[in-house]
């Protein structure tokens, strides 16, 4: 391994500075303060002080109390690093910035879009009114790569930046549909939020908005462009281009492609160095100097590991952990699933809703499903002799691979063909209801089957999603898949059906496989804390949340999922603190908790909600109901939100077709690197997983222990959230993040695109779906 990270070192010229200090317990006070000093002083609140640095030799207005800080103790780096991000607009003085925390600008010499048109022939004239501008954010950053080691790394994130300038009149002139996208100020002013609001409609030019900040009606189409969202290129794209739309994406994708991937990050991170190397030294006190360095790499020495390699995983196919395979599909194909011996649905029936038009396909799909494919293919033997060899990837079929007797498929037609004036949400809601209303014994689960054309219709018009809610209020778990999905020749068939059943069975409350896990304690759980925001909006005033649990076993059994009631953002705290007493509570009965027993409870949190200490509450919770036993409590917040990238100059891809490479630079899955005491960087990607050349270079987890935890291995924590990843029971393949933050992202957007359903409550999947995986 040759690991480096995406930034440089920041050496400084001294181990001290002299700065001016003030106590200032309530930091509401700080922008006054800094109002009256003006430009004369840097200031930096922290933990009740705030720290002052003269910008000018000889500032007119005094400020605290001059002190000499140690650059290497951690609170006086943080008062550095927000001191370089100060000055850094300054060294690219030529750029307007984007954002000056953390410090972003566009390029100006490559644009995406320009590029693209000169590869595609007779593109109307508007598209070069579409702009993709490399986007780069620099932003230092405290590394301590080694215990008691701590130094300042410059960080370069590289992005990309949409744009559409033109205006609103001409998109909808073009047969552009604007409603429900956004509109962002052309030129704001300064301290003025960019996006304006959610257009209704256009009229006269005049933009009327449904919801927006201020509660502002309407504004001048001349005020704002259309957001440049990857939504808003979508939807005017498709109806500028029409059959022209694929070619023009391959071609975008190709050009980001060779900003992204690992080698072009490379060569960007080397002209970057080479600019900031001429602009350097930063003068970030009257005493103190910063150099830009070498790029910061991973060393591992003799006395200290920075980066460690996880143990291989491996699939776990029974309780004994006998039955063991690296791959998951292998496993289960050679043992049938985790739970083959105790599943209490040996019989199971499941119920296809399709198109009536479509019968013929569905039978040869569902033929396939339950008996298996059969691809034979010519080879040689060791004599010469041509023999057929079987090569299908799913040979048995779903009862022989699941270990079930004789699960029975009944099929349910939809009305479509004599229908087809009605709306196709209509038909499915009332085929559904007729069906469910006739049996006297619910199936135990259900496959919808719909046309590709109403796959991406809204959600209260999308016959998905209407099937959906009725099912799942029904408590009937269901599995959709699109007609074109079920059409495709054996040789990809193989691969859809392996996803589909593996989600199916899970779906019917299945265990397809656990992980490895060696306990040496009572009991060990591991629990995702999630954070849904239904009402769709943008806007804080309208934003409806609900909290999402879920629990595991360490193997990564699924015990159970649980939605909090409907809250606004002011009432979350109270009602996540309710739901995890309510929940830990469940659990302590359940697996019998007693006096003295040792319990380590893991817990996973995305990016939390803004001011919400969810550490704080969780960890409240534990004390109160764990007060009997002896309580293991770590808390990580597990994310892609942040600012590293890791390569492995050692790492040369591997070779799919034509010589061509992918996964160059891109780490091997498991790499895990030490960023800080309580921080680890954590690749759950590798260039066999990654899917194509133009894939751009994977971001790693980002793993951070609050301080507030009682147990602290963070390498076993962090292998702990590597297994979390292979647990994914709708895909055969690893996810890029655990289960206890993906199943919490599942359920977030269904249950925000269900909240559109006309009649839907959320109730069942507290009740009878609680240890369903019905978000599969």
């Amino acid at each position: 391994m040759s690991i480096f990270l995406n930034g440089f070192k920041v050496d400084l010229s001294a181990q001290s500075l002299k700065a001016h200090v003030q106590a200032i317990p309530n930091n509401q006070e700080v922008e006054p303060l800094r109002q009256a000093l003006g430009d004369e002083w840097f200031l930096h609140w922290r933990q009740g002080k705030l720290y002052g640095i003269p910008r000018v030799i000889t500032p007119q207005k005094p400020f605290g109390q001059p002190e000499d800080l140690n650059c290497n103790e951690h609170e006086h780096l943080q008062l550095l690093t927000s001191r370089i991000s100060d000055l850094l607009p300054g060294i690219f003085s030529s750029y307007d910035p984007l954002k000056r925390r953390p410090f972003t600008f566009l390029a100006q010499r490559k644009e995406l879009i320009s590029a693209v048109i000169s590869t595609i022939k007779n593109l109307p004239d508007i598209i070069s009114s579409f702009k993709i501008f490399p986007k780069y954010i620099l932003e230092p950053k405290i590394v301590e790569l080694q215990d008691d080691k701590s130094g300042i790394g410059l960080f370069l994130r590289l992005k990309t930046n949409w744009q559409i300038q033109t205006s609103l009149s001409t998109l909808q002139n073009e047969g552009v549909d604007l409603q429900d996208l956004y509109v962002v100020r052309r030129c704001p002013a300064p301290r003025q939020r960019r996006l304006v609001g959610r257009v209704d409609r256009l009229s006269q030019q005049i933009v009327y908005l449904s919801e927006s900040f201020d509660r502002v009606d309407s504004i001048a189409e001349e005020e704002v462009w259309l957001e440049g969202s990857k939504a808003s290129f979508s939807r005017c794209l498709k109806a500028i281009l029409g059959e022209q739309y694929e070619d023009f994406e391959a071609a975008r994708t190709d050009q980001e492609s060779q900003l992204l991937i690992g080698p072009a990050l490379d060569t960007t991170l080397t002209e970057m160095q080479t600019f900031l190397v001429k602009k350097f030294p930063l003068q970030i006190a009257p005493d103190l100097q910063g150099m830009i360095g070498d790029r910061i790499e991973a060393i591992n020495t003799n006395e200290y590991q920075s980066v460690v390699t996880a143990s291989r995983i491996e699939y776990c196919f029974d309780a004994a952990r006998t039955k063991r395979s690296p791959y998951a599909w292998l496993g289960i194909d050679k043992y049938g699933p985790f739970s083959r011996e105790n599943f209490s649905k040996k019989t199971p029936e499941v119920i296809v809703f399709f198109p009536d038009t479509e019968q013929g396909a569905v039978e040869n799909f569902l033929r396939a499903l339950r008996d298996g494919i059969s691809i034979k293919k010519k080879e040689m033997d060791e004599y010469n002799n041509l023999e057929w060899n079987e090569t299908s990837k799913y040979t048995g079929g779903f009862a022989k691979i699941f270990g079930l007797v004789n699960p029975k498929f009944t099929l349910q037609s939809v009305p479509w063909f004599k229908n087809k004036h009605k709306p196709p949400a209509d038909i499915y809601r009332e085929a559904i209801e007729q069906t469910l209303a006739s049996r006297e014994v619910m199936p135990d689960a259900a496959i919808v089957v719909i046309l590709d054309n109403q796959a991406q219709l809204p959600e209260s018009a999308n016959p998905y999603l209407n099937s959906k809610a009725l099912l799942l209020m029904a408590g009937i778990p269901a599995q959709n898949i699109r007609l074109s999905k079920l059409n495709q020749p054996h040789k990809d068939l193989q691969y859809i059906l392996q996803n589909l059943t593996v989600a199916l069975y899970a779906k019917m409350n299945g265990t397809p496989w656990t992980v490895d896990h060696d306990q040496t304690i009572t009991d060990e759980l591991v629990i995702g804390v999630g954070t849904c925001e239904l009402s769709g909006s943008r806007f804080t005033e309208r934003q409806r949340f609900v909290g999402i649990t879920t629990v595991f076993r360490a193997d990564g059994n699924y015990l159970l999922g649980n939605l909090s009631k409907e809250c606004s953002y002011a009432e979350y705290p109270n009602v996540l603190k309710n739901s995890t007493l309510s929940i830990l509570q469940d659990i302590k009965n359940q697996n019998n908790w007693r006096p003295g027993d040792t319990i380590r409870l893991v817990f996973h949190a995305a990016r939390p909600l803004k001011n919400v200490d969810i550490a704080e509450i969780i960890a409240q919770c534990v004390a109160k109901v764990g007060s009997e036993q002896n309580i293991e409590f770590a808390f990580l917040t597990v994310s892609h939100d942040h600012p590293f990238t890791v390569l492995d100059k050692s790492q040369q891809g591997i070779v799919v077709k034509n010589g061509v490479r992918k996964g160059i630079y891109a780490p091997e899955r498991g790499t895990i690197l030490q960023l800080g005491r309580y921080t680890r960087l954590l690749s759950t990607n590798s260039p066999r997983l990654i899917k194509r050349p133009s894939t751009p270079l994977p971001t790693p987890l980002l793993i951070h222990l609050h301080p507030q935890s009682t147990y602290y291995d963070l390498t076993y924590l962090s292998e702990q959230v590597l297994k979390f990843t292979s647990l994914s029971w709708k895909s055969v393949f690893p996810a890029s993040d655990p289960v206890t933050i993906y199943y919490s992202e599942l359920i977030a957007g269904l249950l925000a695109r269900l909240k559109n359903v006309r009649g839907w409550s959320p109730a069942m999947l507290n009740i009878k779906l609680r240890a369903s995986k019905w978000f599969l």
